[in-house]
């Protein structure tokens, strides 16, 4: 199944073969890991029907292996956390208009952009 997602930085076509799935109750926070890494900019993007929606974007400071936030579309409902030369993202409090795919994409000082897995997030439905 071929998609087309408009990405921040270009548009892209992607081949969608499969993706991980999390399951979380109403409320949780969740926290969404990157897997990519070395990219001077990171930025996380939700996929849902209707749109490609720009979360958050991080640029490396002058430190390396340092980020900063430079776009955050809800800084109360949207954090990040640093780990291994990239940016995961955190939602707080998960809310039904958080469900849908999410996935993050790296862009180095060549314009190369590479995108990471696609993540699946869901309700809990087994009642647990």
């Amino acid at each position: 199944m071929l998609q087309m997602l408009f990405a921040f930085f270009t548009p892209c076509l992607l081949h969608i073969t499969s993706s991980d799935f999390i399951s979380v109750h109403p409320g949780e926070n969740i926290t969404l890991l990157c897997t990519i890494t070395d990219y001077p900019e990171i930025s996380w993007y939700q996929l849902r029907s209707d749109e490609v929606k720009l979360l958050i974007s991080a640029e490396e400071g002058l430190l390396k292996k340092t980020f900063f936030l430079s776009y955050n579309v809800n800084k109360s409902h949207f954090v990040v956390a640093q780990s291994n030369s990239s940016v995961s993202l955190v939602i707080i409090g998960v809310g039904e208009t958080d469900l849908g795919f999410y996935y993050c994409g790296g862009r180095n000082k060549m314009k190369h952009i590479q995108f990471g897995k696609l993540i699946r997030l869901n309700f809990n439905i087994t009642g647990q």
